[in-house]
């Protein structure tokens, strides 16, 4: 290895320098990957700061169903969400969970806490009202990890009146 390390390559003074070999500069090589880094991943995500967006997962994008869901609030923080069909009892069974009602026009109509039982008479209540307000899917965020990051999350997402 060391040899190699040593290696000298020989150079031709007398060649002019159009015919030298290229030599690679590693900073030119990387900036189309820098580029291609910066460029949004969605078309909505060069969306207005201050405003909340959809932003699917990339990673799920080729499925046939939509499972799972991301939305950045007016913070432009991430909130991964699981997607439940607003008739789906099991998007009311999550307790400490944040739930969003979406529209088929991808808004969302509104949003609360789950509390900390779960299904009952006050979820399916909501879950009726929302749906005769045209929410026609439920997203479910599971990530925040207490009621103060529930209601962040609520207060960054929540649509305005």
């Amino acid at each position: 290895m060391a040899a190699l390390a040593r290696a000298r390559f020989p150079i031709d003074r007398n060649r002019s320098p159009d015919k030298m070999p290229r030599q690679l500069n590693l900073l030119e090589a990387l900036q189309p990957a820098k580029a291609e880094r910066a460029a949004p991943l969605f078309d909505d995500a060069a969306g207005l700061p201050g405003q909340v967006r959809e932003m699917p997962l990339r990673a799920t994008a080729q499925l046939a169903e939509r499972r799972f869901t991301a939305w950045r609030g007016r913070s432009g923080r991430r909130y991964v969400a699981s997607v439940f069909a607003i008739q789906d009892g099991h998007a009311l069974g999550f307790t400490g969970a944040v739930l969003l009602a979406v529209s088929p026009d991808r808004k969302i109509v509104a949003a609360r806490d789950s509390g900390p039982f779960g299904i009952d008479a006050a979820l399916t209540r909501w879950r009726d009202a929302v749906a005769m307000a045209g929410a026609s899917e439920i997203h479910v965020h599971l990530l925040a990890e207490d009621s103060a990051g529930r209601r962040a999350a609520l207060c960054d997402l929540m649509p305005e009146a």
